[in-house]
């Protein structure tokens, strides 16, 4: 579960049921207290209510009939992450609007509501291809007083999916015009009402809630996988059009085709995550055409069985053998980067992707190069001149996150100028990998030997 989530545990029913009275006749006891029946759809449907309207002050009316999806803000959260790392190299956030394109809202247009919520910059534009569950979509975002923030379109089922909207937010400006900062999608689960019957009977337990929709909300020919890799198709065209094309995935298999759908198409910087809330695991996929790069801690998980399937590592981590100070090791980053020619260097007030027994970050810079002005051959050449020179008609070619960080600290008890601490390079910005990983050798070997100098 994201660390930001506020359903890290399970919610006290009973004071929720004071606030939103509606769900007190659907409370139970348990041998651990109360609770209500997942299995009843009643229940779940007044529970949803019950979350939006105290913890982010929504109504929602949903018809029997359609989805009534549970309050899961891991994939608000994921996103909140990404844009973050997306905007970093920018220095101020002022008046920056968000835009984000949801496909296939449903009836509640939940993730819109919950997305404007919780960030004021954030703006949707929510399709759908049912007419009730547009009707109802409206009436929800109309209702929250958010009709100036969503708009709600009708797409056709037997159209494209998302480069007919992208196309159409920028029709009379430049062809790679960014329209979208990011897609978002929760696609239809199943293929067929058969495929629905055959993952019923082939649950060894009764699922842990009931599940509700209609038909058009839960079947897509070819399931999941085939709508998601049609995004992946379309994608093709608009590129850079949106910034992230994103979509969340219910089964592992699914994922894997649409990994295998990104790398013949040759799109090597995604992101993929997994979603944990409650007894519900999900997987959620990232990708973009731009020269923006997601840390480790956001674009890949340590599950083995996906390993296969995770992009390639965009974070470089230094441990040491023998403990390190945190300040003796920032001092030593500090040195060493002042000593490369070219670069420039802001210090971020963000903290730097972190473990779960880490302790905050204190170093933590944003490094800007024009190109390769640290490696042997470069200096030989002097070409540090030259980029020196092209700096200012062809901009930056690399930007990394340099941070260091403690670790271990949570265990020992160790103070922040005693714990053990590690160095993280991340690469943020740039086209050239190869550029990436040379800058971030070079300062991972002239730290080593600057800690070594100093303890000799």
């Amino acid at each position: 579960m994201h660390p930001r989530n506020p359903y890290q545990t399970a919610p006290d029913f009973a004071s929720l049921a004071d606030a939103h009275p509606v769900l007190k006749s659907h409370l139970i006891s348990t041998p651990n207290g109360v609770s209500i029946d997942f299995h009843d759809e009643a229940s779940q449907r007044r529970l949803t209510e019950a979350l939006l309207a105290r913890d982010f002050n929504l109504s929602v009316s949903i018809p029997e009939d359609r989805l009534c999806p549970p309050v899961r803000m891991n994939y608000i959260l994921w996103l909140q992450d990404i844009l973050n790392v997306t905007y970093m190299t920018k220095l101020s956030s002022e008046n920056r609007l968000i835009k984000g394109l949801d496909i296939g809202t449903g009836a509640s247009a939940i993730y819109p509501l919950l997305g404007c919520q919780s960030d004021p910059t954030w703006r949707f534009v929510a399709t759908d291809i049912d007419e009730k569950s547009l009707e109802y979509a409206r009436l929800n975002v109309r209702d929250n007083s958010l009709h100036d923030r969503i708009t709600i379109l009708r797409s056709d089922s037997a159209g494209p999916l998302l480069c007919h909207i992208l196309d159409s937010m920028n029709a009379d400006s430049l062809a790679q015009e960014v329209a979208f900062d990011f897609t978002m999608c929760n696609p239809p689960f199943y293929s067929s009402k058969e495929d629905v019957r055959r993952s019923a009977e082939a649950k060894e337990f009764q699922p842990n809630a009931v599940c509700t929709g209609a038909d058009v909300e839960m079947i897509t020919p070819g399931g999941e996988a085939a709508f998601v890799c049609t995004m992946v198709s379309e994608s093709l065209a608009s590129r850079t059009r949106c910034r992230w094309y994103t979509s969340m995935l219910g089964k592992l298999s699914s994922l894997t085709e649409v990994v295998v759908s990104l790398r013949e198409n040759h799109i090597d910087n995604y992101a993929i995550t997994e979603f944990v809330q409650g007894q519900t695991r999900r997987w959620a996929i990232a990708w973009s055409f731009g020269d923006v790069h997601l840390p480790d801690s956001i674009a890949r998980i340590s599950n083995p069985s996906v390993h296969s399937l995770m992009p390639t590592h965009n974070t470089v981590q230094q441990t040491y053998p023998q403990p390190i100070s945190f300040d003796r090791l920032s001092a030593a980053v500090t040195s060493v980067l002042a000593s490369i020619d070219g670069l420039s260097t802001r210090r971020l007030n963000l903290r730097a992707p972190q473990s779960e027994t880490s302790a905050p970050t204190g170093a933590d810079v944003l490094v800007e190069a024009a190109g390769d002005t640290w490696s042997r051959a470069a200096r030989r050449r002097k070409l540090h001149e030259a980029v020196m020179r092209v700096d200012a008609s062809s901009g930056v070619a690399l930007v990394c996150r340099v941070a260091c960080l403690i670790y271990g600290a949570a265990e020992s008890k160790q103070t922040t100028s005693t714990a053990s601490a590690m160095l993280q390079c991340h690469w943020v910005k740039g086209r050239d990998r190869g550029l990436f990983e040379s800058f971030a050798s070079h300062l991972s070997r002239k730290v080593v030997a600057a800690l070594s100098a100093k303890g000799s």
